[in-house]
């Protein structure tokens, strides 16, 4: 019954059909040779403005003015629309009917015989359309918050879009300040080098007119010292019979090689003090810039790496055979022996000593330099690390890099793990990264990694040094 009834359904549907839009009728309309057709489809046939056309079933004339409204043809169109929504309604899977109410104890959807003769007779149910519409006004609500809450997640407003803004207007604010200091340090080289090739250009060619003067003279003088020696090795007679021109008696003789003597010592005349005033002022002026650059340069560095510690000694640690300089960066063996108080900290198991700084937090780095000679030792300690034995005994709480007696690299640990360097640090960077439990050292000629422990900290930290044999130093730099 029920596939003939969907029979009978479409075929009411294919009759109630506009053979032009393939829609169900919409205000249908009949033409002359008895064919129907939606009133929309047959103005546009029809065309603008009006003219005779074929009927697209017949292909029959069909006039303007000639169509006709088909009423009934209109009904059947709305029966059959009637008929195709009620076909479209959910039904039961049970019993075939329509699903029309909902069960509130349920949640489910029921169709009138689960709501009369099913398990959910006597449950809370409303008809579906009420409980639809109350739902949709929840949804509704629903919907308005999450809008809202979709308005604030706009990716261009969240926090970390601000800050990358902001560090990327940083950037170009940094930039743009070291374009213009480059600018104006270019600018100022030139002008210094200028008034220093300026001052060199001056000097040279005072230079070179003062060697032309000494030249001259000296020409001079050689021709007067060979003409006076021709003369003074002539025969005795001779030389006092001469009477040649500018050579008159022998009191006139004697006075004329006087002057020319005393003209010969007078120094040729050199604007000296006023070459050296300038040459000395141009000179102080680029030293006060030398050194002026120098400080922003060390300004700049401490402004910017915020990591480096300026670390010192701590002669309360000090082994009584470590010698300490009065600024606290130098470490050496001591000559002899020293007579010095034993307190809980200092290392008297072993020539070591500390840092006289603590760290219990961040990233930090130090450098330093070793001499020539060998058997030192530099990295970390903890605070707790032992300082009456010796330094096997301590060397579960010590990380550091080793140069041994024979000059080969090992770790401070036992047993000693070899290190294979291509080339000898004589200047090495320590750095402590305490969250991340890393000590890393390097070496600063070519920032080459040499080691890394890997730790987990619970204590303070500090700079460790030890020292063997005599012959090398530690030297922390500034």
């Amino acid at each position: 019954m029920a596939r003939a009834m969907r029979a009978l359904g479409e075929q009411l549907q294919a009759e109630a059909t506009c053979p032009l839009c393939l829609e169900l009728f919409s205000q249908p309309v009949l033409t002359a040779c008895g064919h129907s057709l939606c009133s929309s489809c047959a103005r546009d046939l029809l065309g603008t403005p009006p003219r005779p056309t074929a009927c697209p079933q017949c292909r029959a004339t069909v006039q303007p003015g000639s169509l006709r409204p088909n009423f009934t043809l209109g009904a059947v169109a709305e029966l059959a629309a009637a008929l195709e929504d009620e076909a479209k309604r959910p039904r039961c899977a049970e019993h075939g009917e329509p699903l029309g109410s909902f069960c509130h104890s349920c949640s489910q959807v029921l169709c009138p015989r689960c709501q009369e003769e099913g398990p959910h007779c006597g449950h809370h149910t409303r008809p579906a359309e009420e409980a639809a519409k109350e739902l949709r006004e929840t949804l509704q609500g629903n919907l308005e918050f999450l809008e809202k809450e979709k308005e604030k997640c706009n990716p261009k407003d969240d926090p970390i879009s601000i800050l990358m803004g902001l560090l990327a207007m940083e950037q170009k604010s940094l930039r743009s300040a070291f374009e213009q200091l480059q600018e104006f340090l270019r600018e100022q080289e030139g002008t210094l080098l200028t008034q220093l090739q300026g001052m060199q250009a001056r000097l040279s060619e005072e230079h070179q007119q003062h060697t032309h003067r000494v030249s001259e003279r000296r020409a001079l003088l050689e021709e007067l010292v060979a003409e006076i020696q021709k003369k003074r090795d002539q025969p005795a007679v001779e030389f006092l019979m001469v009477r040649l021109r500018g050579w008159g008696d022998k009191a006139r003789c004697e006075r004329c090689s006087l002057a020319l003597c005393g003209e010969a010592k007078v120094p040729i005349p050199v604007p000296f003090s006023e070459l050296l005033m300038a040459t000395s002022s141009l000179c102080n002026k680029s030293k006060e810039v030398l050194d002026t650059l120098s400080d922003f340069r060390v300004n700049l560095l401490s402004k910017v790496d915020t990591e480096r510690v300026k670390v010192m000694l701590d002669p309360e640690t000090a082994s009584s055979y470590l010698t300490i300089s009065s600024d606290c960066r130098t470490l050496q063996i001591a000559e002899e022996h020293q007579n010095l108080p034993d307190n809980p900290k200092r290392f008297t198991g072993s020539s070591s000593v500390l840092g006289s700084q603590g760290f219990t937090a961040g990233r930090h780095y130090w450098e330093l330099e070793v001499g020539d000679g060998n058997s030192w030792a530099v990295g970390v300690a903890l605070e707790s690390v032992e300082r009456k034995e010796s330094v096997i005994m301590a060397m579960d709480k010590i990380w550091a890099l080793r140069m041994d007696w024979n000059h080969s690299y090992t770790t401070l640990t036992m047993p000693p793990t070899p290190l294979s360097l291509q080339d000898e640090p004589r200047r090495i960077r320590i750095h402590l990264d305490y969250e991340a439990g890393q000590v890393t050292f390097y070496n600063i000629d070519n920032m080459q990694q040499i080691l890394q422990f890997n730790v987990s900290f619970t204590e303070k930290v500090f700079p460790y040094f030890w020292l063997w044999l005599p012959g090398t130093y530690i030297k922390l730099c500034s």
